[in-house]
């Protein structure tokens, strides 16, 4: 309890300091005339990459936003030969900013990890490939960091529960989708072919092969090695049901005989590729 009330304590210290010291009072350190500019503006550039690499940008979106800014401003000043003051200076006020998202970031990481762990999740399941739900999930998150940055952490932590449960939703549907989006797509073409008619018990055991693997995966996101034993049950069935539908479908059309052998057939050339003695002369029991 006290080292949870010291966490807090140091956060909301921290948020004091970096608000204080925010916008017109960013100290920013001076770079001397004598310095290379296009040096200066590489190794920059690098460090923006890097810090990118390291989730900055998302962890601190305002300041890494100026931070980015100010780097491009003193790209543009360098390429139309504006004076080295002015694109040193852009140098240091984009240095000083990034230092400033670094800090922010550091905040966020502590206060916020319950969220960046389940967006980090997410991610890592495909929930990019989400649409417009994902972008919405990503835009609350990012005003979750908007807030600490304008030193509302309270405000922060009342909607980061909302916001784990978008990322949670969004991991599950990626994992499912993933995971069974095969399974759906088979029985759907099962359906435009008439499954459920001509084919009611495999479309009905194929159907629930899907939901029981559709509630494991919602109850057992990280049981991956049994979630995908029956996610290939289910693609079985899936497959099945098409074969039976269709085979259904021809069998329909034809007469008892052409029925019968064509059965007849199916044994023949089976004990054939088994070098057995031709045997159709036997009952379908001992052919079998």
């Amino acid at each position: 309890m006290r080292k949870n009330i010291s966490i807090i304590v140091a956060l909301i210290t921290a948020l004091f300091f970096l608000g204080a010291c925010g916008g017109s009072n960013l100290k920013v350190k001076q770079i001397s005339m004598s310095e290379n500019p296009t040096e200066q503006i590489n190794r920059l550039d690098n460090d923006l990459r890097n810090a990118r690499n390291n989730q900055i940008n998302v962890l601190s979106p305002q300041w890494f936003a100026k931070a980015e800014e100010s780097f491009n401003n003193a790209v543009k000043d360098r390429n139309r030969g504006s004076a080295l003051s002015d694109i040193l200076e852009n140098i240091a006020q984009s240095r000083a900013q990034l230092k400033r998202a670094k800090e922010f970031a550091k905040v966020t990481s502590t206060s916020l990890n319950k969220v960046i762990k389940r967006r980090k999740l997410a991610r890592a399941s495909g929930a990019t490939k989400m649409g417009k739900d994902y972008v919405k999930a990503e835009g609350q998150f990012l005003d979750l960091m908007r807030s600490v940055e304008n030193n509302n952490l309270k405000s922060a932590r009342k909607n980061e529960a909302k916001v784990i449960n978008a990322f949670r939703k969004l991991e599950l549907r990626a994992i499912k989708e993933k995971t069974l989006g095969e399974v759906r797509k088979l029985l759907r073409q099962a359906e435009k072919e008439d499954a459920r008619k001509f084919a009611p018990n495999s479309y009905a055991l194929a159907t629930n092969k899907l939901k029981a693997t559709d509630a494991f995966i919602s109850k057992n996101p990280y049981k991956k090695e049994k979630m995908l034993e029956k996610a290939n049950d289910a693609l079985f069935e899936a497959w099945r049901c098409i074969r039976v539908t269709r085979q259904s479908k021809k069998v329909r059309t034809m007469r008892p005989e052409q029925i019968t052998l064509w059965y007849e057939k199916a044994l023949y050339q089976t004990a054939s590729a088994l070098s057995a003695p031709d045997m159709r002369d036997e009952p379908f029991k001992i052919q079998v």
